[in-house]
């Protein structure tokens, strides 16, 4: 009898949800071990918050190999942009650029009179997505190219080159909100420029090396700092592609949970920028995003989980990197599977994570 009234109280904990303090380290268990069914082979979960701290993986490295790690590193993909806006940020601390500074400053002038509106551009345009420039991902033929040539090397005036030929503008600059890694690879080479510096170096140099994030890398451009999850887009395993068709400005860095936790709480903590209106200039979402009814500023999303607020941002190959301010709590992790396959369970671990984290009702089927 005893133990059916312990089993029976141990589901009512997890049906009925708890208060942050009381977060219930199985269920987040049952919600990671419940996101690795096919397609997603692997998932790494850790959650931080004044109840305390939660990590660890289910699934596989690779698939047929061996089981996956929470020190395992994997592609934060657009998770990066976050960290490229804030080099950007930090160099408009350090008075090395203006956010409405137009991008003709900075950037090769043949450049500037190929791209549409090249001269009407301003820095803060490329953070915000509104410059109107053509998002290359979204080119089919660009995808399709991509799969056929793993190997080649691309450079970041390739893929804003793409991106010129191979689509037409948005809009004019200011007008729109159109999600584009063109105009984060065009602000990483403005930073390059303003700072004197290489992109791999601004990361180390202002973001990595300060917080302590001794695990992340710019992929290609630095050595390896330790293993990476096979990266799946379906049944393909991308772990061999040459990474540089997305690693300069909107993607590229290879991170673990630890240290996107530790950034993404350095974010909202005090600890990346001198100046606290910097945050909030960073957090404040456009007016054209708004419209377009996906909350963003600069390099981070604004999302609404169980009546609740948080920020930050997801990646292509199953990263995410969220932060709750009101409850003081990160979300951090992957999946080891697109999202442009598995949204579904990408999200869903997302966001129960966070309803449970809050102390509320969240239900896991696994149990």
């Amino acid at each position: 009898m005893r133990t059916l009234i312990a089993a029976l109280c141990a589901a009512l904990v997890l049906i009925i949800g708890t208060s942050p303090a009381q977060a219930s380290p199985r269920m987040y268990q049952c919600l990671i071990d419940e996101a690795v069914r096919s397609p997603v082979p692997g998932a790494i979960l850790q959650v931080d918050g004044p109840g305390g701290r939660f990590t660890d993986a289910s699934g596989k490295f690779q698939r047929g190999g061996r089981d996956l790690r929470v020190s395992d590193g994997f592609r934060t993909a657009s998770s990066t942009k976050t960290m490229t806006a804030a080099v950007v940020l930090k160099l408009v601390e350090q008075g090395k650029l203006g956010l409405d500074d137009l991008i003709l400053k900075y950037l090769d002038p043949k450049l500037i009179a190929r791209l549409p509106y090249g001269s009407e551009i301003t820095v803060r345009q490329l953070l915000t997505h509104t410059s109107g420039v053509f998002d290359y991902v979204k080119d089919a033929s660009w995808y399709d190219y991509v799969l056929a040539h793993p190997q080649k090397t691309w450079s970041p005036t390739e893929l804003v080159t793409w991106a010129i030929e191979h689509g037409t503008p948005y809009g004019k600059p200011g007008e729109v909100y159109r999600y584009s890694d063109s105009g984060y690879v065009l602000a990483a080479l403005v930073a390059q420029d303003a700072a004197g510096m290489p992109l791999h170096r601004l990361y180390r140099e202002l973001l990595l090396e300060p917080l302590g994030m001794k695990h992340t890398y710019l992929e290609y451009w630095e050595r390896p700092l330790g293993p990476m999850a096979h990266p799946y887009l379906g049944d393909l395993d991308t772990h061999g592609f040459n990474p540089t068709f997305d690693t300069f400005g909107g993607g590229g860095l290879v991170s673990t949970a630890g240290d996107l936790t530790t950034f993404i709480r350095g974010l909202f903590e005090g600890k990346v920028f001198k100046d606290p209106r910097t945050l909030k200039t960073m957090l404040t979402i456009t007016p054209q995003s708004e419209k377009a009814g996906t909350p963003y500023g600069m390099g981070i999303e604004t999302e609404t989980v169980a009546g609740e607020t948080i920020y930050g941002h997801g990646g292509f190959f199953g990263s995410f990197n969220y932060y709750s301010p009101k409850h003081r709590v990160s979300v951090t992790g992957t999946i080891t599977q697109s999202v442009a396959v598995a949204f579904g369970p990408w999200k869903k671990l997302v966001h129960s994570t966070f309803t449970h984290a809050f102390g509320k009702p969240v239900t896991c089927p696994a149990t």
